[in-house]
Order: structure tokens, then C-alpha cells, then sequence
């Protein structure tokens, strides 16, 4: 009988902490999902300035959060200048933010594979991992006009194919700021 009640207690305990982990798993979030407002975000770019996210406010926004140690990050970056050269006249803002620590890797990566679109410093990554809650990289969040988070990609994409620009502009035909 006493080893009824300690396995009884066991499993209690086991599936209290299970539902426990679950209940704050949700209840912290653990991550963005589409429909979240999207975190203030204000970094410098490698241009000087400080760029932020608000001032992109009624437009449609790809943050690409990245690293040059990263080889998806670093292969998908030419499709992503593409997609800045193809949309960014109709409206689309495409904003990298580069978790490398050392500047001048990011400098020389970025001599290599030059792009048009402003790169954001994030050192180590620590705005993404506590604003955004970066899970790995590369990770892409797609902002509407109002803020809020459309879609969230974890891990490469072809941001280029024909697919991908009818999508985005799409979104950019209106439906970018619901």
C-alpha cells in the first residue's frame, strides 16, 4: 500500500510539473506568433545612425535577424537583396539585424556580399534573444503597416522566386496594414 501512495505521488508530481511547464510555457510566450505587436526596436546601423522600427510605421517590414557565422543566414542573403531591389520601390522595408560581435567581420562579410537595405548591429544578439526571442538563425519576422507580426519564418528562405514576390506583393497591395 505505501508504494501505492509513493507512486501515486510520483506520477501527481510528474504530471503536475508537465502541466505547470505548459502553463507558463504559454503563459510566457517563448516566442513571438503572428498577430503579436511587434517590439520596439532601435539599433545602430553600420551606416552611423540609429534606425527604429516605428519609424517604418504604414509600411511593410521583412526584420531579418541574422549572423555572418550562420552559413543559411549567409546563403540566403543575395535573395533577400533581390527582393529589396524588386519591392522596395513599391513600399517593402527590408531591415537586417546582425548578431555578430565583431564589426569588422560584418564589414568585410558585407564588402563580399554587398546589400542595399540597412544593417543593424545587435552584438551577441541580445535584443534579439530578449525582445524577439530569436529561437535560431537565420529568423524573419514579416510586419504589417500597423505593427503587428504577419508571419514569422524560422530558418532559410528563397525571399526571391516568383512565389515570394507575388506574395509580398500582395501584401503590399493593401493587406500589408490590417
Amino acid at each position: 500500500m505505501r508504494e501505492l501512495l509513493r507512486l501515486a505521488a510520483v506520477i501527481a508530481i510528474v504530471v503536475g510539473a508537465a502541466l505547470g511547464f505548459v502553463f507558463l510555457e504559454g503563459k510566457k510566450g517563448y516566442g513571438l506568433k503572428a498577430g503579436d505587436q511587434a517590439p520596439p526596436l532601435r539599433l545602430p546601423a553600420l551606416t552611423g545612425q540609429e534606425v527604429d522600427l516605428q519609424s517604418f510605421s504604414g509600411r511593410l517590414v521583412l526584420l531579418n535577424f541574422w549572423a555572418t557565422w550562420c552559413l543559411p543566414c549567409v546563403e540566403e542573403m543575395p535573395s533577400l537583396e533581390r527582393l529589396h531591389r524588386a519591392l522596395a520601390p513599391r513600399g517593402l522595408v527590408v531591415l537586417s539585424v546582425s548578431a555578430d560581435e565583431d564589426e569588422g567581420t560584418l564589414r568585410s562579410f558585407l564588402k563580399r556580399v554587398p546589400v542595399s537595405f540597412p544593417v543593424l548591429r545587435d552584438p551577441g544578439g541580445r535584443v534579439a534573444a530578449s525582445r524577439y526571442v530569436i529561437k535560431g538563425y537565420p529568423e524573419t519576422l514579416v510586419i504589417d503597416g500597423a505593427g503587428a507580426i504577419r508571419e514569422i519564418v524560422v530558418g532559410p528562405a528563397a525571399w526571391d522566386t516568383p512565389a515570394a514576390l507575388d506574395h509580398f506583393r500582395g501584401l503590399l497591395g493593401g493587406a500589408a496594414a490590417r
